[in-house]
């Protein structure tokens, strides 16, 4: 029995001989942290978006008050959120690096964007917002000046069933 080719000779194949891989969709993805609590939900969504290479981003935020700035947590405790974080990167397969920056509390969506920026991130994936909605259109949001300023499609991540207010 002979075998004969009935493909067109274009060079494209059926879509019935297609692999069931694809490439990733985001290779970058900028992951700017607030705490461990975020560090597991922002890894799967990294995994999921098909990231190749990962940074994660803590900023160390600081108030301004009479001329001097104090630090709202200590280095060591921002140091430990990137090293779990990154931890958790490697484990599900993703090349991971970390950073700790300062940043003024009404500067954090800034510095977001200019992370991204330099470092040329395919996507942004942002933790639930904390603030509620009357909060939010008094103070304004890092989520949201992040979302509208990004450089690239921004991911935010919805709050677990467990951890959500409403389901307590």
């Amino acid at each position: 029995m002979t075998y004969t080719d009935t493909r067109p000779a274009t060079g494209t194949l059926p879509a019935s001989d297609t692999g069931t891989t694809t490439p990733p969709a985001y290779r970058r993805v900028l992951i700017p942290i607030q705490d461990a609590a975020q560090a597991e939900h922002a890894v799967e969504l990294a995994r999921r978006a098909g990231a190749s290479e990962a940074l994660v981003l803590h900023l160390n935020l600081r108030e301004s008050y009479g001329g001097r700035r104090f630090a709202l947590e200590t280095d060591s405790a921002a140091s430990r959120v990137v090293e779990a974080t990154v931890f958790e990167l490697r484990m599900a397969g993703i090349v991971a690096t970390g950073q700790v920056r300062p940043a003024l509390i009404d500067r954090a969506a800034d510095e977001i964007i200019s992370e991204a920026t330099g470092w040329g991130a395919d996507l942004i994936v942002l933790g639930f917002p904390r603030r509620g909605g009357l909060t939010t259109r008094l103070f304004g949001s890092v989520t949201l000046s992040v979302l509208q300023h990004a450089p690239c499609p921004v991911l935010v991540a919805s709050p677990s069933r467990q951890g959500s207010p409403a389901a307590r």
